[in-house]
């Protein structure tokens, strides 16, 4: 009788038998980290950028059989890429990220439409994080103070313009 489902010893190594891990799992590990190792301080001292693909690059000249490594294998080995995210030139921010969102919502509001899609809106503020949700929620306050005031504003002067019809006609009336 066939297996529905086999185990993924890549996924987690603590399931793999102890001969697997050291014969194969280790050196693949350790062959890993002294790639990234090498190519990150090649790359510094050539005074390159320090990414992801320039490490994958660099490591098939560092490699003594040419083969190299890929972006995968450097974020799945906890050490190789604790040492790629030590030496990387990008740094992440998240207030920058932020920043760039808010600068990007005024011109979103202006295109919702009234018979959008409200559960998949609300999948989409689901995993939206809490910060993002307040300063989404406080520009949608704020834009509709602004529209209130502009209503009002123009309710006002339609009043002014009907008063001053009425009266003109009035004034109409009474000269026939």
């Amino acid at each position: 009788m066939p297996r529905s489902s086999k185990l993924s010893y890549a996924n987690d190594a603590s399931l793999a038998p102890s001969w697997l891990v050291e014969q194969v799992y280790a050196p693949k590990q350790e062959r890993t980290i002294e790639l990234v190792r090498r190519s990150v301080d090649l790359l510094l001292e050539r005074k390159e950028r320090v990414s992801l693909s320039s490490i994958v690059l660099i490591s098939k000249e560092v490699d003594a059989e040419g083969r190299g490594i890929s972006e995968s294998a450097i974020l799945g080995n906890d050490q190789a890429r604790a040492y790629y995210e030590q030496h990387r030139s990008w740094k992440s921010s998240r207030k920058r990220l932020i920043s760039s969102t808010e600068i990007s919502l005024p011109s979103v509001f202006g295109s919702i439409k009234p018979d959008r899609d409200e559960q998949r809106a609300r999948k989409r503020y689901l995993r939206m994080g809490k910060e993002a949700l307040v300063e989404r929620l406080l520009t949608v306050e704020r834009l509709y103070a602004q529209d209130r005031e502009r209503w009002l504003i123009q309710q006002d002067e339609m009043l002014t313009w009907r008063l001053r019809a009425e009266a003109a006609e009035a004034r109409l009336a009474q000269e026939a």
